[in-house]
């Protein structure tokens, strides 16, 4: 299966993959390209059905493990970081459990397992998601976009006019049976977090945003990662700082990223 991927850089550092989350695309790292760029290879990868890159039957999580997989032994072909945001981060810990050759570091910013999951039905994340799922792949403007509900405010209100431009550009290379999985409450089934965690035998750095502000990483969660995996920091980002984080503060996010990829080299 092909996966559209951008590619710059080089160096002697281990390469970084970005994997993007659920509706995104390769481009929504952008914040943090700079910052990586002057010692490392960056690859960053639109996940199937997302931008370019080839469609799938189906869009449980599991099913976009072979295409990755794939990638990073054709593509980047040694061991990278891989850094994840959201599904792109539980992607990352499931390739670095199963193919631990792979992967000598993992970034997981925000990952949202169950919040995705059973904890889905009646939340205000279940009613967003219902709301904009029948513009994937049509195109919607940004400022309609804006009037998105989620729970009892609107999506204008926690993401700013840049965020939200970009973001209908993304769903408008979305395939419209993205959400079919979520919303059936499949998305999670044949994905073992808790052997992920236990398995996660690499370097690894969790980012958690403000779930008053958006951000999916659970508490309950946060602790089960940092308990079960053998080497993973935890970093709490500031209050006010959503499930968007390397967008709402890259400052923070760019910071212990670097400290972390530094520790490594």
């Amino acid at each position: 299966m092909a996966l559209a991927f951008w590619k710059s850089g080089a160096g002697e550092a281990a390469p970084i993959v970005f994997l993007h989350g659920l509706l995104r695309n390769r481009h929504c790292f952008a914040p943090l390209f700079p910052a990586v760029l002057p010692r490392r290879e960056i690859f960053s990868v639109d996940q199937a059905g997302h931008g370019e890159s080839a469609r799938l039957d189906s869009y449980r999580v599991v099913d976009h493990l072979p295409g990755l997989i794939s990638f990073l032994e054709n593509e980047v072909a040694r061991p990278a970081v891989l850094y994840g945001h959201s599904m792109g981060a539980m992607l990352a810990a499931a390739i670095a459990e199963a193919r631990p050759e792979l992967a000598s570091g993992v970034v997981m910013e925000d990952p949202p397992f169950h919040t995705m999951g059973r904890r889905l039905p009646g939340s205000a994340l279940g009613a967003y998601f219902e709301a904009i799922r029948p513009h994937l792949g049509t195109g919607i403007r940004w400022a309609e976009l804006a009037k998105a509900p989620v729970g009892e405010r609107t999506l204008g209100q926690l993401r700013d006019a840049t965020q939200l431009r970009f973001m209908a550009r993304c769903l408008a290379a979305v395939a419209p049976e993205m959400l079919d999985a979520v919303v059936a409450g499949e998305w999670l089934d044949g994905y073992d977090q808790e052997r992920v965690w236990q398995g996660l035998r690499c370097p690894a750095l969790l980012f958690q945003s403000d779930p008053a502000a958006g951000g999916m990483l659970t508490d309950e969660d946060a602790a089960a990662v940092t308990r079960a995996g053998s080497d993973v920091a935890l970093v709490r980002l500031a209050d006010g700082v959503g499930h968007q984080a390397h967008w709402q503060d890259s400052g923070a996010v760019t910071r212990h990223l670097q400290a972390f990829l530094e520790s490594l080299d």
